[in-house]
């Protein structure tokens, strides 16, 4: 697990955009709906991104996908990745290694993400695999009116059936690792969004303090087909879910 922190301005409120299950090089592909993401994400300066794995499609001969469908070569697909994020690198937070990407680890050696991490100048926000982000940001009410400091804890994959109840149990799942605020997954993608309540302990006044916990599962940006539909998984939404922190009193939600 790789712990980052980030020192942003005094926003009131802090949007969190999950980008993942892009799939470059896959020709379902929706491209209208990731080029609506990539405006939003730029048209206001509190908006931020966690790049969350599965970017590339990199099928190979030994993999589910198809690899005679990819639409472009390996070394394309990581030079339109570098493209596409170049023009919201320092709104870039985390970028992460998905199952895809570490398939081409696996087979030949290298990882996609870490060469477009480099390509970026982002190196010290890439991570192989699990991560912890501390986020500090705003101005709280009390008297030293210090930033305010969440934590979010996030992954490419968790187990999980088909089903989105079993998809919803591994996502909770993720509270028995660490504690933390927000929890992020991706790769089923399915989006998913609740809010449960925890008793944290509170050990230098001796109590607890009940405090509500996010738990977000992001969207896939694919047009229905393929893999997904020679399996029989059913359609997703690729309607993407934001985080949005706020920075004056601790409370988070989730819009869908």
């Amino acid at each position: 697990m790789k712990i980052i922190s980030h020192d942003l301005p005094k926003f009131t409120e802090l949007e969190i955009y999950p980008l993942a299950d892009v799939h470059i090089g896959d020709p379902l592909l929706d491209k209208k709906r990731l080029n609506q993401f990539m405006e939003e994400v730029q048209a206001e300066a509190n908006r931020y991104v966690i790049v969350n794995g599965d970017i590339l499609n990199w099928a190979s001969r030994n993999s589910v996908s198809d690899v005679y469908s990819e639409e472009i070569s390996p070394n394309e697909q990581i030079d339109l990745a570098v493209d596409l994020l170049e023009p919201i690198r320092e709104r870039i937070l985390v970028i992460v290694d998905g199952n895809h990407e570490q398939r081409a680890y696996k087979s030949e050696g290298i990882s996609p993400m870490y060469q477009v991490a480099k390509r970026l100048d982002i190196f010290d926000v890439y991570s192989p695999g699990a991560y912890l982000l501390f986020i500090s940001f705003g101005k709280s009410q009390g008297r030293d009116c210090r930033k305010m400091i969440y934590s979010l804890y996030g992954r490419h994959r968790t187990s999980g059936g088909k089903r989105p109840g079993g998809k919803a149990n591994a996502l909770e799942d993720m509270s028995m690792i660490i504690d933390a605020d927000v929890y992020l997954v991706s790769h089923s993608h399915l989006p998913l969004a609740m809010k449960k309540s925890f008793f944290r302990c509170d050990y230098r006044n001796r109590k607890v303090t009940q405090v509500d916990k996010l738990f977000v599962n992001s969207n896939a940006f694919l047009k229905y087909g393929g893999y997904s539909e020679d399996l029989g998984f059913t359609p997703t939404s690729t309607q993407y879910p934001k985080i949005i922190l706020d920075g004056i009193k601790r409370d988070s939600k989730i819009l869908l």
